[in-house]
């Protein structure tokens, strides 16, 4: 991990899934002051807090990356899947989810889009998250899903290029129930199937 200039992957850009293998990379970005949420990003008691979690139980904070989702049948709305990957080019770039329920392409009101990503300080500028959103796009592709919201704020340049390089459509500009009412939010179409 190296901080001042950024410096090119050392090999392709692809998305693993989470676990105990290369929970050391996470480890250290975390350790590092990076914040898997976006939201979150500067607030060094979250980050601590999360560093001292992973570090008091790592394959329980392993398993707590992924909410389960699950709901009793026929109990309202089908349940919200994410799938989480890491950003990976021979080392933890970032992480990059995708969020959706089975057979619908609507979200609960609190959730802020299909997909987050949040890429680390020293990897930011070199591709890392267009790249890893047009991967995203192929998971999302096969799990049947034609249209998906993604947000960003609407001071989020780097964010807004990310989106518009993969297709993405601006449709909408006002506030989102997951953030302050004074943030003002973008809201992208993206079509898995036209990613290119």
């Amino acid at each position: 991990m190296t901080s001042g200039h950024a410096a090119k992957p050392a090999s392709p850009v692809v998305l693993v899934p989470p676990d105990l293998e290369n929970l050391s990379s996470f480890e250290a970005a975390l350790a590092a002051g990076w914040s898997p949420d976006p939201r979150r990003a500067g607030d060094e008691t979250y980050v601590r807090g999360e560093l001292q979690r992973l570090r008091q139980d790592r394959a329980k904070f392993l398993d707590d990356l992924i909410p389960d989702g699950t709901r009793c049948a026929g109990s309202g709305p089908p349940p919200l899947t994410t799938r989480l990957f890491w950003i990976w080019d021979g080392e933890f770039c970032g992480s990059i989810s995708l969020r959706f329920q089975a057979g619908t392409e609507e979200l609960p009101p609190e959730v802020s889009g299909h997909v987050g990503y949040s890429v680390v300080p020293w990897k930011q500028r070199n591709g890392h998250a267009t790249t890893a959103l047009s991967l995203l796009m192929a998971v999302a592709s096969k799990e049947g899903l034609d249209h998906l919201v993604v947000l960003c704020n609407e001071d989020n340049d780097a964010s807004r290029r990310v989106i518009e390089r993969n297709g993405g459509e601006l449709f909408m500009r006002g506030p989102h129930p997951s953030d302050r009412p004074d943030q003002i939010k973008l809201y992208f179409w993206l079509k898995p199937g036209a990613a290119g």
